[in-house]
């Protein structure tokens, strides 16, 4: 049971991995080869990318998806119903492109891809994050998927430094302010400053990371040692 169980998540995460691949390239997934209820979760995040929730109806995801009006009721209750599915699929997309990837080199490399990941994904769904963020103080649902977001996030980062899972009070609020810079550089970049380039934006968050973590481990791991000697040699 366990081994099938296991078999089913890998697969179910290759999948998502596939996707958010094709989505950072700028690529359109190849929808035909999902399931109907996946089908139009991918309209809607391709809609609700590109424009804010209020300008996208039922009908225009069904039309994106090719498919009744009705299955959108049948499968989500609605267009909101629809969009936290949306959101849902990009927390699982950022789960897998936002980890720790051994081939970009050491615990800095690592880091750095982590950020250049997230920076991509959202260039290519920019409504996305800005819906989610003006939602989330007031909606529990959407907060209740920012913060599982953050957490993965968060957890990917101790992982790679090798830290404790359940970490001392400040570093956790040190992790969770480097979570909080990381939303708010890239909100003000998506509506203001797109002009600047996406390496710029990873530097900025890896010295505020590397300068938080550093000040908040009482006894650093080789992990923090390696990460705080590269940013010196950097």
């Amino acid at each position: 049971m366990t081994g099938a169980s296991g078999k089913t998540g890998r697969a179910r995460q290759a999948k998502s991995g596939q996707r958010a691949a094709k989505q950072v390239s700028g690529a359109e997934p190849v929808i035909s080869r999902f399931g109907r209820r996946e089908q139009l979760v991918v309209a809607a995040l391709r809609l609700f990318s590109e424009r804010p929730y209020e300008d996208v109806s039922i009908d225009d995801i069904a039309n994106e998806a090719n498919v009744a009006h009705g299955l959108l009721s049948y499968y989500f209750g609605g267009k909101r119903g629809a969009y936290l599915a949306a959101l849902q699929m990009v927390q699982s997309d950022l789960q897998v492109l936002t980890r720790p990837i051994r081939s970009d080199g050491d615990i800095a490399a690592q880091i750095r891809g982590m950020a250049r990941r997230h920076f991509e994904y959202f260039r290519a769904h920019p409504q996305v994050l800005l819906g989610l963020l003006a939602s989330a103080p007031s909606d529990p649902e959407t907060r209740a998927i920012e913060e599982a977001t953050q957490t993965q996030a968060a957890q990917a980062l101790l992982d790679l430094l090798g830290l404790p899972e359940n970490p001392p009070s400040m570093l956790r609020t040190a992790l969770r302010g480097c979570m909080g810079f990381l939303q708010e550089v890239t909100m003000h970049w998506l509506t203001h400053d797109e002009h600047l380039e996406i390496e710029q934006l990873v530097e900025l968050c890896f010295v505020t990371t590397v300068a938080a973590v550093a000040n908040a481990v009482d006894h650093p791991t080789p992990g923090v040692l390696s990460l705080t000697a590269s940013s010196v040699a950097s």
